[in-house]
């Protein structure tokens, strides 16, 4: 009993570590913000020397990722646990590539190794056969002279059977002739009826040939198709009545639509959903956008109506950039330039519980239930 209990401690302490472990892996997920930071610079004044920025990072860059845009050129890189993929990537394919170069030196070799054995294997067979060609030589004069002998014994013992049987077969051949001849003149007996029958087809031939059709066979199918173009003609005015009934029916439909989305629009359950909709979508802009902005930017136009106009919309801006931007015109002169750098981060539990809201929302519910 000693012993499971202490199996069963070990997997409870097991079990309870790994649910740990789930448990904050979950929690750093959900509350620790995703961090990001822009950078922008301008100076000259076309847009082929600007240089950009983008970095994004989490969990004191354990994940972190780097865009960067410079002379033209996007580079990027994302990092885990401080190691480069972009560049591991690049040595995992490079030690790809070597271990295939391996493998096919390997493969030479292993053919070359097997080439040279055969090659010394036929050298060894060909020794060998020059070793025994005296004596195969031999071997085969020997055959020949049994095998003369043994022909010329059989020839002769030939020879004595064939003189008794030449009397029988004179016998047989005027036999046969005479059965051939009898043949031959039945055969010519039996083909003088067919071809009898073979002039009488002719004739039956010509007759099965097609007649021209008369007028009077014409005339029904004619009058069958001018029936068809007739009837064609007279339901042509029903057939469009039915394409203008359609029409009307699709726009009525169309009509109807426009009222249930005007009456659904001024219903005050969907006003209700608008509005808070509206606010959540506030919040979570507010959210995600930089909370540190710091920064110059000096603009103009030769127009100095059209900069002063510009002014006053980046005026009207100030609340969301603050004093840490400086704006400089200048109303004689075109030019932009400037740099920017925006820090914000972004917490995942924070939206989702805006999304739980907004899914929770009566209001919200019904005008989704109505425009199902």
């Amino acid at each position: 009993m000693h012993v499971i209990l202490t199996i069963l401690k070990i997997l409870g302490i097991l079990l309870l570590v790994i649910l740990g472990l789930l448990l904050v892996i979950v929690l750093s997920v959900l509350f620790v913000p995703v961090r990001y930071q822009l950078e922008g610079e301008k100076t000259s004044p076309g847009w082929s020397e600007a240089n950009g920025k983008i970095r994004v990072s989490w969990l004191l860059h354990l994940i972190h990722l780097r865009i960067q845009y410079r002379e033209k050129k996007l580079d990027w890189e994302c990092y885990l646990f401080g190691v480069p993929l972009k560049k591991a990537g690049a040595a995992l394919k490079r030690w790809k590539k070597k271990r295939r170069r391996k493998k096919a030196q390997r493969r030479k070799e292993q053919r070359k190794q097997a080439a040279q054995k055969a090659a010394q294997a036929q050298k060894a067979a060909v020794e060998r056969k020059e070793k025994e060609k005296p004596l195969q030589i031999e071997e085969k004069a020997r055959t020949a002279e049994k095998e003369q002998r043994v022909e010329e014994k059989q020839i002769e013992s030939e020879r004595s059977k064939t003189t008794e049987p030449e009397a029988k077969e004179a016998k047989t051949t005027e036999s046969e002739t005479r059965k051939t001849d009898a043949t031959i003149t039945e055969k010519q007996d039996t083909d003088k009826p067919k071809e009898t029958e073979l002039t009488k087809t002719e004739p039956e031939k010509t007759e099965n040939t097609p007649k021209k059709e008369t007028i009077s066979e014409k005339l029904p199918r004619f009058w069958t198709r001018c029936k068809k173009i007739i009837g064609s003609i007279l339901g042509f005015p029903g057939k469009l009545k039915k394409k203008l009934t359609n029409i009307r029916l699709t726009f009525r439909g169309f009509c109807d639509k426009i009222k249930q989305w005007r009456t659904l629009w001024k219903e005050e359950s969907t006003q209700a959903a608008l509005h808070f909709l509206t606010e959540k979508g506030r919040k979570l802009i507010r959210h995600v956008l930089p909370r540190k902005i710091r920064g110059s930017i000096t603009f103009g136009c030769e127009d100095p109506a059209l900069t002063g106009q510009i002014l006053g919309a980046v005026a009207i801006a100030y609340p969301l950039y603050g004093k840490g931007v400086a704006v400089y015109p200048r109303f004689e002169e075109k030019i932009l330039e400037g740099n920017l750098r925006m820090r914000g981060r972004i917490v995942a539990a924070c939206l989702l519980w805006q999304a739980w809201k907004i899914y929770r929302n009566p209001d919200v519910r019904k005008t989704l239930k109505k425009i199902r």
